[in-house]
């Protein structure tokens, strides 16, 4: 990502339909997001987290973020998370091949072993995308999201490089 980008981020990101996906949502300022960019490459040069950008091919407009956080370098475990913050790209099967992206770079280029991420147990169409690529259901914080006056579940789900692979060839 460039700081170019966040004209485009800005768009979108303080949108209420965007921010109920979020652990901690708010209101961001555009000076914000220039030092989270800025930040992103320092995380990235220390080799801390991996956070790409989200283009369409045909136009690389910028749509979202996916990263890697590196969890344990003893035992290549890494967290994942994204978010397309530009609702006219949701259900189109984008962040289904970003995830499976991420997860090649991750197993391919950081020989990590697994991958884990959270997500709110109301975002169906996340979940289905996690499913979709070989993650798995490893548990639940019960109840541990609070938002328009409900509690929520928050999923864990996982993948090993193993898992990967074999989903990969068809196995």
């Amino acid at each position: 990502m460039e700081l170019s980008d966040v004209d485009e981020l800005m768009k979108h990101w303080n949108k209420p339909e965007l921010q109920q996906f979020r652990s901690r949502p708010r209101i961001a300022s555009r000076d914000e997001e220039i030092s989270w960019i800025r930040d992103t490459w320092e995380r990235r040069r220390k080799g801390e987290a991996y956070i790409f950008g989200i283009f369409l091919k045909e136009n690389e407009l910028y749509i979202g973020n996916i990263e890697l956080r590196i969890i344990s370098n003893i035992v290549q475990r890494a967290s994942t998370g994204i978010g397309i913050f530009n609702p006219d790209y949701w259900g189109q099967g984008l962040g289904t091949e970003a995830t499976e992206l991420i997860l090649d770079y991750g197993f391919s280029s950081l020989n990590l072993h697994s991958i884990e991420l959270e997500v709110f147990s109301f975002n169906k169409r996340a979940i289905a995308c996690y499913k979709k690529v070989g993650f798995v259901e490893t548990g639940r914080k019960r109840e541990a999201h609070f938002m328009g006056g409900k509690y929520y579940d928050i999923v864990l789900m996982d993948i090993s490089a193993q898992e990967f692979a074999s989903k990969n060839r068809g196995e």
